[in-house]
């Protein structure tokens, strides 16, 4: 039998957009988007940001939301059924099958990451870091990094987490467990803000991130503002697709997709204002790097009377940023593989998360034991080499392979097919917006501007610009 029919739909559109919001909520929001602002003109990248959150974010999502609600199967089944109806070719098949691999693949190397953030929870709460200083929270951290064996375990237990919950049906996985995870994402994210309101740094937080400086603009400034915008809303990698899939018919995708964005913004706004504060209280600047979180904040923190709490509270957030990311992630490919498998929703995912774990194992190696073997790829044009990853880390390759390259390539083929293959009338049809102009520019968006600038993002996630 055919284990992957469809009959289940989100219970309201609350629920849906809670459970998308999550998707979107991810660890990389919250360390690097205040420093990208900052960097790149405060709060004129912030309506850069927010103008291409709309101009891109909005058009693919909603197409993305679509495909997922016609076909009501996972990505690959959805462009296969929907290609043979449409009298288009079986190619586009091969859309979906790469969108989950680079889920896949993201998952691996999040899984590794968030399972630091779950060590540096336990650690805050038994007060390892009281007293911290710069070098005892660097020495602290290079020697979990060294220490393949605690850093598997925490990578384990992470994957434990993640696997034990997107076994269950999606009733009593993800539509149940993700808007409580969700609640409590928002919780401890009001008590930051109210931990750090009156602090010193807030101010400063908002003239960070809010105020336009001019001057720290430049030629790559909107490039900057796209990627973000593009990447934030886990677009090309068989999420939106996974989740319209249970969208129900009467939920208007345009409304559900704006709330979803709305959503993501003001969370990402409030974390970075809120983590800012903290950082900019004690004369620090925040930096880009991934690592800064956990060689930098436990020492930041340190000078606050309720350290541990604060500790607690920041480590816990990513951790959960990562498991709502994280299941999102994994709900494409786990429906793909109890469908070609013909197999139980138990066994699908324990096996896919088998997979992830090794490759995050990989990860693991990467920082510890293979510290220092790298690997370089190249493409070769006129007897040049244009080397693509230069003698980087598996930990690196597989970020280039499934963010800047299978992500936005993936994401643009998705674009054209539902721009082109996908007749107006039924797009028109399905969308059903308020107003027959909304479609017009939706449809307008989606055929011309949203390919090109998806070409930009692959562009310069390549390097090429």
């Amino acid at each position: 039998m055919n284990t992957t029919r469809n009959t289940f739909t989100w219970r309201s559109r609350s629920t849906f957009v809670i459970v998308a919001a999550g998707a979107t909520m991810s660890l990389n929001d919250f360390l690097t988007f205040p420093v990208l602002a900052a960097q790149n003109g405060g709060g004129a990248f912030l309506l850069l940001y927010i103008l291409f959150l709309f101009v891109l974010g909005l058009p693919l999502l909603m197409g993305e939301l679509m495909l997922g609600r016609l076909a009501r199967s996972d990505p690959p089944a959805s462009l296969k059924s929907l290609s043979e109806k449409y009298k288009a070719s079986a190619f586009w098949e091969f859309a979906g099958l790469g969108s989950m691999l680079a889920a896949f693949l993201i998952t691996a190397t999040l899984s590794v990451v968030a399972g630091w953030s779950l060590a540096y929870s336990v650690k805050s709460v038994v007060g390892v870091f009281d007293g911290a200083t710069l070098e005892s929270a660097n020495l602290m951290f290079d020697a979990l990094m060294a220490d393949s064996e605690r850093m598997t375990l925490w990578h384990t237990l992470f994957m434990v987490i993640l696997i034990a919950i997107c076994a269950q049906s999606v009733k009593s996985g993800v539509e149940r467990l993700t808007p409580i995870l969700v609640s409590v994402m928002i919780l401890l994210l009001v008590m930051g803000v109210v931990l750090v309101l009156t602090s010193s740094g807030m101010q400063d937080s908002i003239r960070y991130i809010l105020y336009a400086d001019f001057s720290t603009m430049d030629a790559r400034t909107p490039i900057v503002a796209l990627q973000r915008a593009f990447y934030t809303l886990t677009l090309g990698i068989g999420v939106m697709v996974a989740y319209g899939r249970y969208l129900p018919t009467e939920v208007s995708i345009g409304y559900s997709a704006t709330l979803v964005i709305a959503v993501d913004l003001l969370f990402t706004l409030f974390t970075s204002l809120s983590i800012n504060a903290l950082i900019l209280s004690t004369g620090h600047l925040p930096g880009i790097d991934s690592q800064f979180a956990f060689r930098v904040m436990p020492v930041i923190l340190e000078g606050f009377s309720s350290a541990n709490l604060l500790n607690t509270l920041f480590f816990l957030l990513l951790t959960l940023a990562a498991l709502t990311t994280s299941i999102a992630l994994l709900e494409a490919p786990i429906t793909y593989f109890q469908r070609k498998c013909n197999i139980s929703r138990l066994r699908a995912a324990v096996s896919l998360g088998i997979g992830t774990w090794l490759f995050g194992l990989g990860v693991v190696l990467a920082h510890s034991v293979w510290n220092g073997d790298g690997f370089t790829i190249a493409l070769f044009y006129g007897g040049e080499a244009i080397r693509l990853v230069n003698n980087a880390g598996f930990h690196d390759v597989l970020v280039f392979i499934s963010s800047h390259f299978i992500q936005p390539f993936a994401a643009l083929l998705l674009c054209l097919f539902v721009a082109w293959k996908i007749p107006r009338e039924f797009s028109h049809k399905e969308l059903a917006l308020s107003r027959d102009y909304y479609f017009e520019i939706w449809s307008y968006l989606v055929r011309y501007i949203v390919p090109v600038l998806l070409l930009l993002v692959m562009l310069a996630a390549l390097g090429i610009i």
